[in-house]
């Protein structure tokens, strides 16, 4: 009954994800992946649907796919790892395998204890005193506790130390391995067989599929070719429309708030004439453009701090394959296990809120595509049961 993880937005499903699904499946183990939900990390939508991505999954590796909710998926490193690493250990993994650009665990553990020592938090403090950002404090602080702070520059590897860090907070036994990234970088272009997700979207938002046959496997690329494919500049003006109408009170519980960006999101609003210059507004050396596009999109979307660092209160699955059924059919977890939307209404009222929450976000969402959709796309989603692999 052993299981190996994977954290993922599968946006699309590329060559690279399908390296180190190729990776997870010969341990043996069954392989379980938890994707983000229709809106991603980096503050956007997602290109096409998480049932889309889903079966991708399924269809190149994965025996088991779960759904890792908005309040997570679309959120800081540190919070978007706290929920995929807790989930795939409540669905019984021993072992996350993730993409890294060093290819080197031990050293991405280092920086994982380097983060979790009382040392590290006193010289953060002491530097954010004299007036520097927190980013700066922390690489200020990991250098001078010996850790190598360039390895969070690295987009993947940033994210593994997270996860490791997630797990050491709560005690959770997880063994963690590493895939040296092949091919071009995150955000990058593409090369030798490997692209880059961001590279994939811009083909796909040019028209420019043809190419797409050398970067991404067969399968997924075909589902792909039949999907909806989503917009978000179809939601631009919907999103300033709804900032100009919001009260600055309702600004004051975002998700990872920092003191005065409130204000500065309810002026800018009132001041803004397009999403770009909006964000342009915004920015600053302090911020990054996801974080400001996460923000004006929690403000859309109408989310709050309430879930924030706060662990999953239940494990939905999206779909598996006959491997992945046999495995679910003989565990037993103590968090609860959703296959099908009428499940929730029995939960606690934490998972009522963060699905109402998600339901939220779908019927937003499914404005985005290029062939609208009403709402209640919730309560709609099939589990998809899978048979085979590519």
């Amino acid at each position: 009954m052993a299981a190996i993880g994977i954290i993922a937005e599968f946006n699309p499903l590329h060559n690279g994800h399908k390296y180190i699904l190729d990776r997870a499946t010969e341990s043996g183990k069954t392989v379980i992946c938890v994707i983000s939900g229709n809106f991603v990390q980096r503050g956007e939508t997602a290109v096409v649907s998480k049932e889309v991505r889903a079966r991708m999954a399924l269809k190149c590796g994965a025996d088991i796919v779960i759904e890792l909710p908005v309040l997570w998926s679309m959120s800081t490193a540190q919070n978007f790892a706290l929920g995929g690493v807790w989930q795939l250990y409540q669905a019984g993994c021993d072992e996350i395998i993730f993409g890294s650009e060093c290819g080197d665990i031990k050293r991405l553990t280092r920086i994982a204890e380097i983060l979790l020592s009382d040392e590290f938090n006193t010289l953060v403090s002491e530097e954010i005193k004299r007036g520097v950002t927190f980013a700066v404090a922390r690489q200020k602080a990991i250098r001078s506790l010996g850790g190598e702070h360039t390895l969070l520059e690295n987009p993947n590897d940033n994210l593994g130390i997270e996860y490791i860090v997630a797990a050491k907070k709560f005690n959770l036994n997880i063994k963690f391995s590493c895939v040296k990234r092949q091919g071009a970088g995150h955000d990058k272009g593409a090369e030798e067989g490997f692209a880059s997700a961001s590279f994939i979207r811009e083909k796909i938002k040019n028209g420019d599929t043809e190419i797409l046959s050398e970067y991404m496997p067969e399968e997924s690329l075909k589902l792909l070719s039949n999907a909806d494919i989503s917009d978000m500049s179809l939601l631009e003006r919907a999103i300033l429309s709804s900032l100009r109408l919001t009260n600055k009170e309702d600004l004051k519980n975002l998700p990872d708030l920092s003191e005065g960006l409130d204000n500065a999101l309810y002026a800018s609003a009132r001041q803004a004439d397009s999403y770009s210059e909006l964000c342009d507004l915004l920015k600053s050396k302090r911020y990054t453009h996801s974080r400001i596009r996460r923000l004006i999109l929690s403000a859309y979307l109408r989310l709050d701090n309430e879930f924030f660092m706060v662990t999953p209160p239940y494990v939905r699955i999206l779909g598996f394959n006959r491997f992945g059924e046999r495995y679910l059919k003989g565990f037993k977890s103590v968090c609860p296990f959703v296959m099908r939307v009428a499940e929730i209404s029995a939960l606690d009222e934490a998972s009522q809120k963060v699905f109402e929450t998600e339901c939220r976000a779908t019927d937003i969402f499914a404005l985005s595509l290029e062939n609208p959709q009403k709402c209640g796309g919730e309560y709609t989603i099939k589990l998809i049961k899978e048979d085979t692999k590519c």
